[in-house]
């Protein structure tokens, strides 16, 4: 059975799965974690607030998943993109914990 999403070879196409996926899964997290509070008061939650950095840490470990699945179907710039979306989530992340 072939998956269709790891025949894709394109630097474009990586950093968008990089990406997407992170945010599909935070906006899971956040649903479970706190389904009682609405989008517009995210930033009035403390305790939200100090683990974004920890939430958003969580769900870029999964990018390594699919990294390494690219990585044994040898599509080599579908790989750069996914190392690039991933190390600008890494840095976004990073950047937050220090800030909040």
């Amino acid at each position: 059975m072939k998956i269709k999403v790891f025949e894709k070879n394109s630097i474009i196409y990586g950093l968008i799965v990089s990406i997407v996926l992170p945010l599909i899964l935070f906006t899971i997290v956040y649903l479970v974690k706190f389904h009682d509070y609405g989008y517009s008061n995210v930033w009035e939650i403390p305790q939200l607030r100090k683990s974004i950095p920890k939430i958003v840490s969580l769900c870029i470990f999964p990018n390594g998943l699919i990294f390494y699945g690219y990585i044994l179907k040898n599509r080599l710039q579908t790989m750069r993109g996914m190392l690039s979306g991933t190390m600008i989530l890494a840095l976004i992340a990073m950047i937050s914990y220090f800030i909040l």
